[in-house]
């Protein structure tokens, strides 16, 4: 409580007397730049809850991570050529209360591949270079542009404006029209500028996001999303690469199942989530 209390009494006079900073726009990376991105998604304890339709549920524990190593080269237009270092998941389940097992971590199905991801239609999409994907590639593939497009409410909250240290804002972040299958709706979005931190390598932006989103059938699927998140972004000013990121929330999936007796039925994910992420640009 003393640390909120500190924040929110020192925060405005940080804004009255910081000089305004460019957080985003001309300082964008140049085509031809590689960029090395070490990404963990990792669920500790979830649960999934099979619900059939007299209400009748049966709950597991869960243990959820993904991990990418990432070589990304940028061409032109905002599309990348990547190279995958690394891909390694895991998916544990177990009783309620019960112990939790060891490691069960596998090698994904994208490890060594080529890739090439481009936005289109407002969204990113993630292909194979040389090949034509199997299920399981494909699988992976959207789990990557998934959170391409959750990372974009960055630019979206930093837009172009300049800002200063200590402020806060709350961007204006439009709903997509029609149904928009597959895309975000974010609601409730605030950011904070909180500091500069004077680096070797030049002067870092420390940038706080909050908000959620909702989302309709997300990769694909017949089922919605809600997620809240809290990101904070160590910028490095001179380009606006965002060379650190960790992002804290909560994931709700609820999907249309068909159960065993082939009866429709309702599988509920609800998974505390942490994200780390770093990028370096590669010589």
């Amino acid at each position: 409580m003393k640390t909120v209390l500190f924040l929110a009494l020192t925060l405005p006079l940080l804004a009255e007397t910081a000089k305004p900073v460019a957080l985003s726009g001309k300082a964008s990376l140049r085509t031809g730049t590689v960029l090395r991105e070490k990404r963990q998604i990792l669920v500790e304890k979830g649960s999934a809850t099979l619900q059939n339709a007299k209400g009748e549920k049966r709950s597991v524990s869960t243990r959820w991570m993904q991990r990418f190593n990432l070589v990304r080269r940028l061409t032109g237009n905002g599309a990348e050529d990547i190279e995958v270092r690394e891909h390694v998941q895991e998916e544990v389940q177990y009783p309620l209360g019960g112990m939790v097992p060891g490691p069960g971590e596998n090698r994904g199905t994208l490890g060594s591949r080529q890739l090439r991801a481009r936005p289109r239609a407002g969204s990113w999409v993630y292909e194979l270079r040389d090949a034509k994907p199997a299920k399981a590639d494909e699988a992976a593939l959207l789990d990557l542009a998934f959170f391409a497009n959750l990372m974009e409410i960055v630019p979206a909250a930093l837009h172009t404006q300049v800002r200063k240290p200590g402020e806060s804002w709350k961007p204006s972040i439009p709903a997509p029209r029609g149904k928009a299958y597959g895309i975000p709706v974010f609601k409730d979005v605030e950011a904070t500028f909180g500091s500069i931190e004077e680096r070797a390598d030049g002067p870092h932006a420390k940038l706080f996001i909050s908000g959620s989103f909702t989302m309709e059938r997300p990769m694909n699927m017949l089922a919605r999303l809600e997620v809240t998140f809290g990101i904070a972004l160590t910028r490095r000013l001179s380009d606006h690469l965002d060379v650190e990121t960790t992002i804290q929330g909560n994931f709700k999936n609820t999907l249309q199942v068909k159960l065993e007796d082939g009866a429709a039925g309702t599988m509920i994910h609800e998974y505390p989530y942490a994200v780390t992420r770093t990028i370096t640009i590669e010589p």
